[in-house]
């Protein structure tokens, strides 16, 4: 199980208090911050699976420590652990990120912390993810492929497994990057069907032009605590885009490692081939497909 630290921010007696009462939870790890800059540095070089953060900072607010985890870990959940009255509080430009509002003068606020924070940790993979800017066209466009009756399984098979073999790795996969999953249309080491879009690293590289390349996931914060990736034995990962004749990506031919691995401009030039290789292949069966059926209605 990946270790759930929690960034706890805040002055004086209160931020000792509060990592206290973390510490008594046994899924957590309180680390403290006592101001903006100090947690925001922290943020941009770990990850976290949550930050608790008083509202009223020495130098700023906690909604400046919220925007620094928009900015670095967008799906990070906070817990602004405060005296000062919600209608007090700035909350603009957040709206990428969990804020959970816990008063510290409630009476049972120190019981309900411990709570509130691994309830956010556990759902946090609800709360979305990055998508386009042009997601509904996207869509649209990944519509106009009817997958279901494109006879391409065989063909997308044979490319997989000569992607493994070319760049000797343990799994390589072709997936489509639907409206909330990844559908791997082909699949070679592993037996894989779909990951949700919450945990596919896809979601992170489709928004790349280039070959996105993660050498070590476990040294990456956007990916450090996703549970889902660590048990399929995920290290390292390179993917390509799969990008319509109009531009739209739609989805993604990839490489994985059971280990840290780089990938050189070469290879990833090569893997940008392969890409469009399955780019083509895909267009070319949706038009003997459109060929096909209007011959059928004549």
């Amino acid at each position: 199980m990946v270790s759930n630290t929690v960034l706890c921010v805040d002055t004086g007696e209160d931020l000792a208090e509060t990592t206290a009462l973390l510490a008594e939870e046994p899924r957590l790890d309180p680390l403290e911050s006592t101001s903006v800059a100090d947690a925001t540095d922290y943020l941009e070089s770990e990850s976290v699976a949550c930050v608790v953060t008083e509202y009223d900072l020495e130098d700023g607010t906690g909604m400046d420590v919220v925007r620094s985890v928009r900015e670095q870990a967008p799906q990070t959940p906070c817990v602004l652990y405060t005296s000062t009255r919600p209608n007090e509080i700035d909350t603009d430009a957040v709206e990428e990120v969990i804020v959970e509002y816990l008063n510290k003068d409630l009476p049972d606020a120190d019981e309900r912390l411990g709570f509130v924070v691994d309830d956010v940790i556990s759902h946090s993979a609800q709360v979305g993810f990055l998508t386009p800017d042009d997601e509904g066209s996207r869509l649209d466009a990944l519509a106009e492929y009817d997958i279901d009756d494109l006879p391409i399984e065989d063909s997308f098979e044979r490319l997989t497994d000569l992607i493994t073999s070319h760049f000797d790795a343990a799994v390589a996969f072709i997936g489509l990057l639907e409206k909330d999953e990844e559908n791997f249309l082909a699949c070679t080491g592993a037996d894989w069907d779909s990951l949700t879009r919450e945990e596919t690293i896809c979601t992170h590289s489709m928004l790349q032009e280039d070959v996105m390349v993660v050498e070590d996931i476990r040294e990456d914060k956007r990916f450090a605590n996703n549970d889902q990736l660590h048990d399929l034995g995920i290290v390292s990962y390179a993917g390509a885009n799969m990008t319509t004749p109009e531009g739209q990506v739609i989805g993604q031919v990839c490489l994985i490692d059971h280990e840290p691995r780089t990938y050189d401009a070469t290879e990833r030039a090569e893997l940008e081939q392969f890409a469009e290789t399955a780019m083509e292949i895909l267009e070319l069966r949706q038009s003997l497909r459109t060929a096909r059926d209007g011959e059928d209605d004549q």
